[in-house]
């Protein structure tokens, strides 16, 4: 996080230096769970811990790049989440924004993806990459909640759920696409992928278990911005629930599910460990414990399990020490 604070401070317009920063500090958490996976294998892997973040660091720039140029009425957000894809594709020339390495912010995100291609040339084979991929490319879900017209986008959701996923009965279409917004089923293949004892069967399995959590940890984000965006009339998942009362019923049902679904893989605990302390992140911020919600998140921290409780004064205490309010 040092280096990448250093690298970005150097961006000579003040503008987008401003801008890199605050992808930086904004959702410092949603870094630090990244980071969280290198727990996965067996073996530390520094370089491992640098992928992971270096590609959060990556989504979280170009998440607030298309946020602003939605806000600006742009109908092709410049730094959208596509880039992504190209950013981690070895054999893909890096999208136009990534250059000329002269101390531009170029120079910034070319540094980023050259991390996180050494993820991607790692990969143990062909068939892994390509899921990778796949996964990456997805998150340009975001890209399409970012349209200023309600209807365009929930039509444009709605057309992506059933070309990426196709029909499923067992979770909403919504909550596909929230979940591919996410990032982590990418983010859960590659620090798999980095055991060398893991096949591909473990990589398909954690990307499947990861689409439940990716689910959460989406809905979770907007649970806790709720009031927020109801104020600014930003888009939030929640609202695709009949009521309230449905929409948090619901995520004490996903919570549960994802907590048994990554137990299900090969190290379940360490996966266990991951989605329970995501869950502990966003429900100890100040807006879930405020008074409007203070009751409803006891309930969705219950869901959690006895893992998640125990984790809950941990992250308060360290949101007390790096002073983040919120996820």
């Amino acid at each position: 996080m040092s280096r990448w604070r250093a690298q970005a401070a150097e961006i000579p317009d003040p503008d987008l230096r401003a801008e890199a920063l605050a992808a930086l500090a904004d959702k410092r958490p949603l870094l630090d769970g990244a980071a969280l996976f290198w727990i996965l294998p067996r073996r530390r892997q520094p370089e491992l811990a640098r992928q992971l973040v270096a590609l959060q660091i990556l989504a979280n720039y170009h998440d607030r790049a298309g946020e602003r140029a939605a806000l600006l009425g742009s109908e092709e957000p410049a730094g959208a989440m596509r880039a992504l894809g190209q950013a981690m594709d070895p054999s893909a020339a890096l999208p136009a924004t990534y250059g000329p390495t002269d101390g531009s912010v170029g120079a910034y995100l070319s540094a980023l993806a050259i991390v996180c291609r050494r993820a991607s040339a790692a990969l143990p084979s062909r068939t892994v990459l390509s899921h990778l991929l796949r996964e990456v490319r997805r998150a340009r879900s975001m890209d399409i909640e970012h349209a200023r017209d309600g209807a365009s986008r929930v039509a444009g959701l709605q057309q992506f759920a059933a070309s990426e996923f196709g029909v499923r009965d067992d979770i909403r279409w919504w909550e596909l696409t929230a979940g591919a917004s996410s990032l982590l089923t990418a983010i859960a293949a590659i620090a798999v992928a980095a055991d060398s004892s893991s096949t591909e069967h473990d990589v398909e399995a954690a990307i499947d278990a990861y689409i439940w959590v990716g689910a959460v940890g989406t809905l979770l984000d907007h649970y806790i911005d709720f009031a927020a965006d109801g104020v600014s009339g930003a888009h939030n998942y929640l609202n695709y629930y009949a009521t309230q009362e449905l929409a948090h019923l619901r995520l004490r049902y996903l919570i549960d599910r994802a907590l048994r679904e990554v137990g299900r893989l090969r190290r379940g605990e360490r996966h266990q460990v991951i989605v329970a302390s995501m869950v502990a992140m966003y429900l100890t911020s100040r807006s879930a414990q405020g008074v409007a919600l203070r009751e409803t998140s006891h309930t969705l921290i219950a869901a959690g399990g006895s893992l998640t409780r125990l984790l809950v004064p941990m992250l308060r205490g360290w949101r007390s020490i790096y002073r983040e309010d919120d996820a």
